[in-house]
């Protein structure tokens, strides 16, 4: 069996399998659950992790997990990972704790909800609610009309003047940032994004067939004078930007930087996407950019990154004149995010509930950012206080993968350089470290340390 330096509980068996790699993992699952070695509820390896102990693409094993999956052998659990499946009455949940082996600072997720009671009393409401029929129907505008004027107030709420009939609710903010794409570009268009940017954006951009410059950008954030070198370079159909705590560097813009870039944008006629998600976790919001652009701009605010990652819900701001084909493109890729959902939002905005979680939120990720500051403050690190996440950049003789690669073998996982970077020739070299992952701030605190004494002991 092959070599496994995390004292994984399986790994397959592949000497005597032929064929595509993927298959064969899959085949060996197959065959290791029949003989009893894995039993209904077991925890599979996490995926880079059984990826590196085979010394294979962690692409191949993706795949053959969505083969396993597709094949019924094992279901998948958000935020917990994947589990050999049980009887035909349902998987059995696992008593072992998921994050019990590799601390996970890849995901930026937010930090583990610690006033639960909240969401068990709206939901509790919402069962009661007298047009609870109704809120399992389609709606004919994609949306409730009251459901529109609550998502219209969250936008204004975070600095940019909305109507209800220009609000599109979506399934999350990558949906938003998909519906605002489709809207204004096509196959060939170029866009352009900070020269770091998340890894849906440059897979939306791909998948769209859209070619992806990249904003040059310094600790402030994106530089304007080299924004307007490429406008003036090409033509643009769009800008995509993630001015507030900016993914994954966490950088704030300024707001003269926004000032300026909205004065480009609209002398040379560019419409922007703004990605907002992260504005709520502000103690005082920066103003956005489309609040300086006259008529606006496809502005994006988000509930899961300061709420709660179940709140799978983002309100997307159209211009006017884009909001009927924005309106079909919604209607295209979902039809509509679910009432249901939206009216659990509603009623947590409405009673004040909203803010208690974004407060528990800001209080975690300050604690968080304290320890890191605190173990990696003596390095080069981009950080702010209210960031879910930071930007280790590496100090020579390392490089990113390699770096990667290193904390992996002590089971701890974040991303590299080359996962963000928009231009391959940027030289760049540093991690992201997302610190809302990890479920208790003793995982934290652990990780931080490896990471510290990876970086000492080169």
């Amino acid at each position: 069996m092959t070599h496994n330096p995390y004292r994984l509980d399986w790994v397959p068996d592949l000497s005597a399998r032929s064929g595509d790699v993927y298959q064969a993992i899959a085949d060996a699952l197959a065959e290791d659950i029949k003989t009893g070695r894995l039993k209904p509820g077991t925890r599979l390896p996490p995926q880079r992790l059984l990826a590196y102990t085979l010394d294979l693409n962690p692409g191949t094993v993706n795949k053959a997990y969505r083969l396993a999956m597709q094949r019924g052998l094992i279901s998948g659990e958000v935020g917990r990972g994947s589990f050999v499946r049980g009887s035909a009455s349902g998987l059995s949940w696992p008593n072992e704790d998921p994050y019990a082996r590799a601390i996970d600072f890849c995901d930026n997720f937010p930090c583990a909800i610690k006033n639960a009671d909240l969401f068990k009393k709206q939901l509790t409401a919402l069962a009661t609610t007298p047009y609870f029929a109704e809120l399992l129907q389609y709606q004919q505008n994609s949306a409730w009309p009251g459901h529109q004027a609550v998502a219209a107030g969250w936008v204004s709420r975070c600095g940019v003047v909305a109507e209800p009939r220009h609000i599109l609710i979506t399934s999350g903010a990558l949906h938003a940032g998909f519906i605002s794409l489709m809207t204004l570009c096509r196959a060939g268009d170029t866009i352009l994004a900070e020269e770091f940017t998340s890894q849906a954006v440059k897979g939306a951009a791909q998948r769209l067939k859209l070619r992806l410059h990249g904003i040059k950008m310094d600790r402030q954030g994106i530089q304007p004078d080299h924004l307007e070198s490429l406008l003036k370079a090409h033509k643009v159909a769009a800008v995509y930007l993630v001015p507030t705590l900016h993914n994954p560097t966490a950088t704030l813009l300024s707001t003269a930087r926004r000032k300026a870039v909205a004065k480009l944008l609209e002398r040379h006629g560019v419409p922007l996407i703004e990605d907002d998600v992260f504005a709520p976790l502000l103690d005082e919001p920066s103003p956005p950019i489309s609040s300086f652009l006259p008529h606006g701009g496809f502005y994006i605010a988000g509930l899961s990154k300061a709420l709660a990652p179940t709140l799978r819900l983002a309100f997307l701001s159209v211009p006017e004149r884009h909001y009927a084909d924005a309106m079909s493109n919604l209607r295209i890729t979902s039809w509509l995010a679910s009432p249901l959902l939206m009216e659990l939002a509603a009623n947590l905005i409405a009673r004040g509930d909203a803010d208690k979680l974004i407060k528990d939120q800001r209080a975690e990720i300050r604690r968080r950012q304290a320890l890191a500051k605190d173990l990696l403050g003596g390095f080069d690190l981009s950080a702010h206080p209210n960031a879910p996440h930071c930007w280790l950049r590496l100090p020579a003789p390392w490089r990113a993968a390699q770096f990667k690669d290193a904390l992996a073998k002590r089971e701890v996982l974040a991303e590299a350089t080359d996962s963000f970077v928009v231009d391959r020739a940027n030289p760049s070299h540093a991690i992201r470290i997302c610190l809302g992952t990890p479920p208790t701030f003793e995982r934290v605190k652990e990780g931080l340390h490896i990471i510290r004494d990876t970086l000492v002991d080169a």
